[in-house]
């Protein structure tokens, strides 16, 4: 063998050998910190995650941190594509932290897999009391229906309504924010006369609504993450003559229910986390031209949340989950900090859908 080809193949095994070892390395050994997002971009929900990766990508912004770089997974509000979302962005992108999801029932059946696997996930918008036992490794900086079902049973009742229907989405989210709502609205002397579930993204919810009006309340809860499920029950509520008071969950705060429902959706009383503080509703209207929509605001935090962490030296799942539980701040949504179980406390937002447009409530 000649001494040239020796020395070829020498550089060969060598580039190998640091190729191997360059793989071998964590991200951040590489110089880069990557974090995941995922949520719905297609399908039903689409509204949504397109909202909350407009709040987080203002997020990624602001901070502009170096080396720090975000993948994208669409997981469609769906357990089965979050399970997938999740593996991907660790096994192949070698996330340390993930944004997401959006439905509860996503964000829980990715939650294992973040806890098994050390990676932060912290929601900006899953709501359902059972993520607050969903690992160590699971956060959110919107506050559980625990809070918001209180809230909207306070409400109902101040407003002077005592004989409460509820119609929800039949799914950890919807179940929840009922379970919750049912309990303080009835704790505080009403009576809950009939609670209906509909399968999500059900457009004809006209049995569920026949059998409500026969109970013949004087309200009426809409929960529901859905925008098709939500048109369709204010639609059709409308539809058949029922005459009732309107309220609905946080997960009809979208231009794009009251725009479809249209007279429909007049009267509607809205109970909401923050949409925002001033300067980052401003902030949103310089970028894209628009008011924040849900969660925009949330995701902005989660993301801020993450880069502190960053910023004071973590660089592994287990070093961010850590960090998070002594950061605190003022955030686009409001103050953040995280409790034993990665909660954060929240005040709601009261609106009613006046000419097609949401305006702010003082209760």
């Amino acid at each position: 063998m000649s001494k040239t080809l020796k020395y070829i193949i020498g550089i060969i095994i060598a580039i190998i050998i640091i190729f191997a070892l360059y793989r071998g390395q964590t991200p951040s050994e590489q110089g880069v910190i990557t974090i995941g997002f995922m949520g719905p971009l297609t399908g039903d929900a689409a509204s949504y995650g397109e909202s909350i990766k407009r709040g987080l990508d203002l997020s990624v912004q602001d901070m502009n941190l170096a080396k720090v770089e975000v993948m994208y997974e669409d997981s469609k509000c769906e357990g089965k594509d979050a399970v997938n979302a999740i593996n991907k962005l660790i096994s192949i992108n070698k996330v340390v932290a993930i944004v997401g999801e959006v439905c509860s029932g996503a964000t829980l059946a990715a939650a294992p897999v973040a806890n098994d696997n050390a990676v932060v996930l912290i929601s900006s918008a899953s709501t359902s009391p059972k993520l607050s036992e969903a690992g160590a490794y699971i956060f959110r900086t919107v506050p559980s229906d625990a809070l918001q079902g209180n809230f909207g049973a306070q409400l109902v009742y101040d407003k002077g309504y005592r004989n409460l229907a509820i119609l929800y989405s039949n799914e950890e989210y919807g179940i929840g924010f009922t379970t919750v709502l049912t309990q303080s609205f009835e704790g505080l002397g009403g009576e809950v006369v009939a609670s209906e579930s509909f399968e999500r993204n059900a457009t004809d919810i006209r049995t569920q609504l026949t059998k409500i009006k026969a109970e013949a309340p004087d309200a009426l809860y809409i929960v529901s993450n859905s925008p098709a499920s939500a048109v369709a029950s204010l639609r059709q509520v409308k539809e058949l003559g029922i005459k009732l008071a309107l309220f609905g969950s946080e997960g009809l705060k979208s231009p794009d229910i009251v725009e479809s429902a249209q007279e429909a959706a007049e009267g509607l009383v809205l109970t909401s986390v923050s949409s925002g503080t001033s300067g980052f509703i401003e902030k949103h209207r310089v970028a894209y031209e628009t008011d924040p929509g849900p969660f925009a605001a949330q995701a902005y935090d989660a993301f801020f949340a993450l880069g502190r962490a960053i910023e004071g030296g973590a660089t592994t799942g287990e070093q961010i989950k850590d960090a998070l539980f002594g950061i605190e701040f003022e955030g686009a949504s409001g103050y953040i900090k995280f409790d034993q179980n990665g909660d954060v406390l929240g005040n709601y937002d009261v609106y009613t859908v006046q000419d097609g447009a949401f305006v702010l409530m003082s209760e």
